[in-house]
């Protein structure tokens, strides 16, 4: 089977068109209830964030799998590969809730999210590093 066939496309295409328009929808909703009833506002665009976060994790299910399929296809072990795709996730979920703080006025807070999304990330990468450093000193001993 081709790595992104025709049906993939479309699928893909439709995925992000649908996204888009709540995502639209959501925008002008929020802009014309912002100045009269803001916090009406501020829960809309949050619900909107929940609704299209749950529509994309139902659809890393059968990407983690083709993923891990293609990792096997090269001999890539998940010692190797889980941190990058931990600190991958971290990111994620740190870039959301910062981006949520400001929403909400709170620059500060979305600060020391990222602060604190930063030091997690190091700490799960750590034993890829750990694995570099063994292999490095294997090739030069």
């Amino acid at each position: 089977r081709p790595v992104f066939d025709y049906e993939e496309r479309v699928r893909v295409l439709s995925s992000l068109a649908a996204v888009c328009g709540v995502l639209l929808l959501a925008l002008v909703l929020s802009l014309v209830l912002k100045r009269e009833a803001p916090v009406i506002a501020f829960l809309l665009t949050l619900t909107a964030g929940v609704l299209i976060l749950l529509y994309a994790f139902g659809m890393v299910g059968s990407t983690a799998q083709r993923f891990a399929a293609l990792l096997a296809q090269g001999g890539v072990t998940d010692s190797l590969y889980l941190p990058v795709l931990r600190a991958v996730g971290i990111a994620v979920v740190v870039r959301i809730m910062s981006a949520l703080c400001k929403d909400a006025g709170q620059s500060a807070l979305a600060a020391k999210v990222e602060i604190v999304g930063a030091v997690l990330a190091l700490s799960v990468c750590l034993p890829l590093l750990e694995q570099v450093l063994s292999l490095l000193a294997e090739w030069t001993a």
